[in-house]
């Protein structure tokens, strides 16, 4: 039982950093709407284009990393590319809304994001 309750806190806080990390990459704040985040991903879309950026080498994975965050935040679809991704940042912003070190805030989390 001890190993499922660790299993699933692992499980929502990475959740909850992808969608972090996703936010910051798209500029948006969390719970943005989806008509916000439509302009935001249309507006990252064109700033990160591999066709605007022929000089830049990361292009393409900036381009895929962006869809992957409007997918995530928009669609609810996980992206593994995006997981992969954070692990190298050296940290995505803190939220002080919720303390993620113990299971009462990741409780309080995923009430809020399940049930509104």
């Amino acid at each position: 039982m001890i190993k499922d309750d660790y299993e699933f806190g692992e499980r929502i806080t990475r959740d909850l950093q992808a969608r972090r990390a996703a936010c910051k990459i798209l500029g948006v704040q969390e719970g943005a709407s989806k008509e916000a985040l439509k302009k935001a991903y249309r507006r990252a879309a064109l700033k990160y284009h591999p066709d605007h950026n022929p000089n830049d080498s990361d292009a393409h994975k900036k381009f895929l990393l962006i869809k992957c965050a409007y997918e995530l935040l928009a669609e609810d679809k996980p992206c593994d590319m995006l997981l992969e991704e954070i692990k190298s940042w050296e940290g995505v912003p803190e939220d002080d809304k919720y303390k993620l070190d113990n299971l009462w805030g990741h409780f309080l989390w995923w009430r809020e994001k399940f049930f509104g």
